[in-house]
């Protein structure tokens, strides 16, 4: 259902790709982790290309975060990498505020995912395994809007939501499943976290059009 959403938008944007100007933006991000996720907030910076200035226009983003997070041993830095691709809605206003709405589709990646511990050597090995799932879709939709600084150069505030289907949760609990159905051993209900969880993204960019 999302794809094909996605299809048809794509589709409605090139009716308008001939009159949007191309833009590049960097920006700087707060990003607030959920706390299934054991991620604290982190600082993240990033950049955007796309012809997103038409009244229906998208880009794409890429932004890479630092959360920090606890661990048995103590505490350890990750790195989350954001990168989706975009629709934007632009509201007309005729002065140098431009709001805009938009919804996304894409992935983030974690460096390391912190997996459950088991006194059961074998219930431990099968929970390792889906450490290498650290690769989630996700679908994001915000707000923002751009400030005119000339003809060419915006700034850009945004407000966006993430809603993260987790790989590693679906992961836990077919490992779960498998092992109550061939050994009868049910295991504690908080191995396995949520299958969603937020994130949430505050950023502040500069915006050049060519």
């Amino acid at each position: 259902m999302v794809r094909f959403a996605l299809s048809v938008a794509l589709v409605v944007c090139s009716a308008h790709w001939s009159t949007a100007a191309a833009d590049l933006s960097a920006f700087v991000a707060a990003v607030g982790f959920d706390e299934d996720a054991n991620l604290d907030g982190g600082m993240g910076f990033g950049v955007r290309w796309g012809k997103s200035t038409s009244l229906i226009g998208g880009e794409t983003s890429l932004m890479i975060a630092r959360p920090n997070r606890q661990l048995e041993g103590g505490e350890e830095t990750a790195t989350a990498i954001f990168y989706e691709g975009r629709l934007l809605v632009n509201i007309p206003t005729g002065t140098a505020v431009h709001p805009f709405v938009g919804v996304g589709f894409g992935l983030i990646t974690l460096t390391s995912t912190d997996v459950p511990t088991s006194s059961d050597e074998a219930i431990g090995e099968a929970l390792g395994a889906v450490a290498d799932a650290q690769t989630n879709k996700a679908l994001s939709y915000g707000a923002g809007a751009r400030y005119a600084l000339g003809e060419s150069l915006n700034l850009r505030l945004d407000l966006r939501r993430y809603s993260v289907f987790s790989v590693k949760a679906l992961a836990a609990r077919a490992v779960q499943d498998r092992i109550a159905d061939e050994t009868g051993l049910e295991l504690p209900g908080n191995l396995v976290k949520d299958k969603t969880v937020e994130y949430d993204e505050l950023s502040l960019g500069i915006v050049f059009s060519f």
